[in-house]
């Protein structure tokens, strides 16, 4: 039994809140992009990640979804510090289970390049 409540733990750590791990930002300026006062959280994302609004999969998940003020423009980048691989500790991970968007796994679209 210890066994098991210490792989929930380490698993534990692969789940986040979708509320927290989501920043949006409309960008009217170049200067916007690195003032983290225009940054907001969305008050839900059931609509994208289900109703428990959590993402499992991504430990220290981060996606920012920034939009240009003018044509709605998009980027869309996704940061984390480490995934859950198919195998975690001999444990069968369900790839099905980790946090995608639409059925496909979170990735950079590269919709809105910037520089540097």
């Amino acid at each position: 039994m210890a066994d098991v409540n210490a792989m929930e733990k380490k698993l534990a750590e692969y789940k986040c809140d979708t509320n927290e791990a989501t920043c949006l930002k409309l960008v009217r300026f170049p200067d916007d992009l690195d003032d983290d006062g225009t940054t907001f959280h969305p008050e839900y994302s059931h609509q994208i990640f289900g109703d428990d609004e959590v993402a499992f999969g991504y430990k220290g998940l981060q996606i920012q979804l920034y939009y240009t003020a003018g044509n709605l423009s998009t980027l869309f980048k996704v940061k984390y510090s480490a995934k859950v691989k198919d195998t975690f500790d001999c444990v069968e991970v369900p790839m099905s289970k980790v946090a995608s968007v639409n059925g496909r796994s979170l990735k950079p679209l590269g919709l809105l390049e910037l520089d540097g």
